[in-house]
């Protein structure tokens, strides 16, 4: 059965403010047949967001039933992935509905035990996209002899675009006749992909060896393997998961996103100091391997079109790397800068 998707993103629908609800309307609109968000009742989602179809918002689940939705998918995350009281009867009625629920938050819907004892009742089930089989490795560094080249997208902070670069590169590969593909290390990449990891509920200690134990278990099938980066490790609070994705997988290349608008973030760091982040990158895996950023992934959703093509110009003048924002100019750059990178990397080459 298709899924037909409702998302709730209730006063949080927005170009920075609705990461999962984003990504599924991206990646998946063929199922996604409304969105519940009050503050844009009788817009569409292409109105709001400037992509996707011109799917309906309503202000309430009771008015989005009239498209038959079977899915009910909790579209934001609150601070700490923490729900909130006042979605509980929204939940309630879904499941009433007989309605399946995906979510993507740090709480655990099916540890609330009235939704667990109400998903049963209706026969409907409840995904917690963040919640995974525990893991206790720790990695062995066994990344270095991983057959296929594994490029890793990193950012100068959280929320750049690092999962849309991964994905808009692996379409780029792929249309090109490539061998190529990739691994989810978050929920929204997981609910896209169908499958992958939730790297940000696995014990630090183990971070890096799940991600080791994800990518290996794709090694060797293609060419190119890309892996979703997480947060930055420039943002404090999200960084532990970014040095376990880059330790985990050890990459071979790297693509640095990017977001000129954030400028000095909250913990002081300036962000635009790209010759930094890049060294910054570049050094933390010295110690292991050479690894090289070979491009810059820029999310420009703020700027007029020709301000985004002027700034790419600006960045690759800086930086001497192709620069690109891969959603309005294509991910053709980033793709022949990999390519172009690996005709002289030795692969498995220690430092």
């Amino acid at each position: 059965m298709k899924r037909r998707i409702v998302i709730l993103a209730e006063k949080r629908l927005g170009p920075l403010t609705s990461k999962m609800a984003n990504g599924v309307i991206r990646y998946l609109s063929d199922e996604v047949v409304a969105v519940i968000d009050s503050r844009h009742v009788g817009r569409t989602v292409k109105d709001v967001l400037q992509f996707g179809r011109d799917i309906p918002i309503y202000a309430s689940l009771d008015e989005a039933m009239i498209h038959n939705p079977n899915t009910l998918l909790i579209g934001i995350s609150p601070p700490g992935g923490k729900f909130p009281t006042e979605w509980y009867s929204l939940i309630i009625a879904a499941i009433q509905n007989r309605l399946h629920v995906v979510s993507g938050l740090h709480d655990y819907l099916n540890d609330i035990a009235e939704f667990k004892v109400l998903a049963e009742k209706y026969n409907v089930k409840i995904t917690d996209l963040r919640k995974t089989k525990k893991t206790g490795k720790i990695a062995r560094g066994s990344a270095k002899n991983f057959q296929s080249k594994i490029v890793l997208t990193v950012g100068t902070h959280g929320n750049v675009g690092k999962m849309t670069t991964t994905i808009e590169m692996v379409k780029q590969f792929q249309r090109a006749g490539k061998s190529a593909d990739w691994i989810a290390t978050g929920q929204i990449g997981m609910l896209i992909k169908g499958k992958g990891i939730a790297v940000d509920t696995i014990k630090g200690d183990f971070i890096s060896g799940a991600v080791e134990t994800a990518v290996g278990a794709a090694d060797g099938n293609f060419e190119y393997l890309f892996v979703e980066g997480q947060g930055s490790i420039q943002h404090l609070g999200y960084s532990a998961v970014s040095l376990g994705i880059l330790h985990g997988c050890l990459p071979d290349a790297l693509i640095l996103c990017h977001r000129s608008d954030i400028g000095i973030s909250d913990y002081g760091i300036d962000t635009n100091n790209l010759a930094r982040a890049i060294q910054l990158h570049e050094d933390l895996i010295s110690l292991i391997k050479p690894t090289k950023v070979v491009a810059i992934s820029l999310n420009s959703y703020h700027l007029v079109e020709e301000k985004s093509h002027e700034l790419c110009k600006e960045i690759e003048l800086k930086t001497n790397l192709p620069t690109t924002d891969p959603i309005r100019f294509g991910a053709e750059p980033l793709m022949q800068a990999v390519v172009d990178y690996f005709k002289s990397y030795k692969k498995r080459t220690s430092a």
